[in-house]
């Protein structure tokens, strides 16, 4: 089933082209892993896909709804009341955590399904402690962001996350933040995500991890996506010279 499809998209920054013609789709359950060279548009794919830029043209579709489509060359988005109901589909996890620094861990979890979907506190409270159980942080329900280490921060993140339920779950290059001994503890409940078969796009510089978890790879350069294909394809037979010569770099690691 698809979930999500995207058709030659394009976004613009100061005159200069980000995304160019970009297309494609992603189907219930799957890992997508976004990879390539910094600024070749991968943070700023995702940010389009969640509605934090807007795009110059193409179309977005979400589990049916579209998001946008080009009328006449420009870019026309669907009302708010449906962008709205679009937005509770849509899960992101930022780079750099992005917690509210003065509300507590089990806040920052239920602010958003209290606030925006209408669920009741009691409801929330419970469905986060058992997110923080899932992610190791029980014992960190009433802690404050300044006392957790960078991967707690992150996996408190992704939590926060998962508690508006989701339908995909972007990943915005979780684990570039952090020191590479926190790293595993973000990469392990990501892992367990997909093991449950939660639909996930994450842009990535770990290309173990990209070859390990992933359904398919997408490899993009220049505001484009050059290729797209199984872990296998990508990693040990890409067909495209860029793609290769850019996994040399890497070849140590998957």
């Amino acid at each position: 089933m698809q979930i999500l499809k995207v058709e030659n998209l394009r976004k613009i920054f100061d005159g200069e082209v980000i995304l160019d013609d970009v297309s494609l789709e992603i189907n219930k359950g799957e890992v997508i892993a976004v990879i390539g060279p910094s600024g070749s548009g991968k943070s700023t794919l995702l940010r389009c896909l969640t509605l934090l830029e807007r795009v110059e043209l193409g179309k977005i579709s979400v589990a049916g709804d579209t998001m946008v489509e080009t009328i006449n060359g420009k870019p026309h988005y669907a009302p708010e009341e449906t962008l709205r109901k679009i937005r509770l589909k849509l899960g992101m996890v930022f780079q750099n955590f992005n917690l509210f620094p003065h509300f507590s861990v089990l806040q920052n979890i239920t602010e958003a399904p209290v606030h925006v979907a209408g669920m009741s506190y009691e409801t929330a409270k419970a469905n986060a402690l058992e997110l923080l159980e899932k992610v190791g942080l029980t014992d960190k329900a009433e802690s404050y962001p300044y006392q957790l280490s960078g991967g707690q921060s992150q996996r408190v993140a992704i939590a926060r996350a998962m508690a508006m339920k989701p339908e995909v779950l972007f990943f915005d290059e979780p684990t570039s933040a952090l020191d590479p001994e926190l790293t595993g503890e973000v990469l392990k409940v990501i892992r367990a995500l997909a093991a449950e078969h939660m639909t996930m796009m994450v842009v990535t510089h770990e290309m173990a991890f990209a070859r390990d978890v992933a359904d398919r790879v997408i490899f993009m350069d220049n505001g484009r996506i050059i290729e797209s294909g199984t872990p296998e394809a990508i990693f040990v037979h890409p067909a495209n010279v860029r793609t290769q010569t850019f996994l040399q770099r890497y070849s140590d690691s998957v």
